[in-house]
């Protein structure tokens, strides 16, 4: 049986109530987050165990219990009773058949864990594009701790939380990011992943003069990685390394100093001023403005400069 964990129904094969599960669709359904929620007790009143299947997606399964439970797991063929806990993954190749039965825990205690999904076509498409040469083996993985992708799906559930546009470019470095993970850690690639160790100072300029350009709208990773003459799969780490700065983070800065300009130089009212530095809601501009300056526009402007403000807070998201 194949099992396509991107639908967003239970794993067991069950009906199961709405409230057990959370979704975040990303990169145009190519890549999921998935969360699960539930007691034992009502688990084992629908099913002992995820049926054995084949995943049709590559699937990375991230243990959030809160403390150790016991798991009976067989993973391509080979079987094995794990221990595992929260910071745990267990990696589910695409084909690769699986069976989970749930250990004699506790019935009160609540099963958590999330399933961080990418469409197999999407992580071949990627590799091929940074010069990874095909087929990937990717590798079955039993439990297994991974602090490094329990962070990354945290802050991919949190990110569509902020209102912010270039909140985009935040969920495109970190989908990066896990991307690099699983092809580094879990795969086996005829071709390592390589890539320039430096963004040239050419590079640098171009993609900066493109973010300037370009703050009123909707800026990608793409679009600035293409500015600068790189895969996007490289850009974010090099950029950061360049500047001290994530993409998002250098975004939201530059945005936040064009505005600061436009506060002290023009009459513009706060609204036209957001819609120029890329907020199409101005709500969403003056939170924004607030966060990173420690007072909202209209007190910016008010100050003539805000020289009662008399540090500005580093961004922190």
């Amino acid at each position: 049986m194949t099992l396509d964990y991107g639908s967003a129904v239970s794993p067991y094969q069950v009906a199961a109530p709405h409230s057990w599960f959370s979704c975040v669709g990303l990169r145009n359904g190519q890549v999921k987050l998935l969360n699960f929620r539930a007691r034992l007790l009502d688990l084992r009143q629908s099913a002992e165990a995820i049926p054995s299947h084949r995943p049709k997606q590559h699937v990375v399964c991230l243990h959030h219990f809160d403390k150790p439970m016991k798991l009976e797991r067989n993973l391509d063929g080979r079987n094995r009773r794990e221990n595992t806990a929260k910071g745990d993954i267990a990696f589910l190749p695409a084909d690769a058949p699986n069976r989970l039965r749930l250990g004699k825990e506790d019935p009160e205690r609540v099963l958590s864990y999330s399933y961080l999904i990418f469409e197999p076509s999407y992580l071949a498409d990627l590799a091929l594009s940074n010069g990874i040469g095909g087929p990937l083996d990717f590798i079955p993985t039993f439990a297994t701790p991974d602090p490094f992708l329990h962070q990354i799906a945290s802050a991919v559930a949190s990110a569509p939380r902020i209102k912010d546009p270039a909140g985009n470019l935040l969920i495109e470095s970190l989908i990066n990011a896990a991307c690099a993970r699983i092809l580094h850690t879990y795969a086996e690639v005829r071709y390592r992943l390589s890539g320039p160790s430096r963004l040239t100072d050419d590079q640098l300029r171009r993609a900066i003069d493109y973010i300037r350009d370009h703050m009123g709208e909707a800026l990608d990773l793409g679009s600035i990685s293409r500015a600068a003459g790189l895969s996007v799969f490289h850009f974010a780490r090099l950029f950061r390394a360049a500047t001290g700065d994530s993409p998002f983070h250098f975004v939201t800065r530059t945005r936040m100093e064009r505005a600061k300009e436009l506060l002290r130089k023009t009459r513009l009212p706060i609204s036209d001023i957001a819609e120029r530095v890329g907020y199409r809601q101005p709500s969403h501009f003056s939170a924004r403005f607030r966060s990173v300056l420690g007072c909202p526009p209209d007190a910016y402007r008010k100050s003539t400069g805000c020289r009662k403000v008399t540090a500005v807070r580093c961004c922190k998201f």
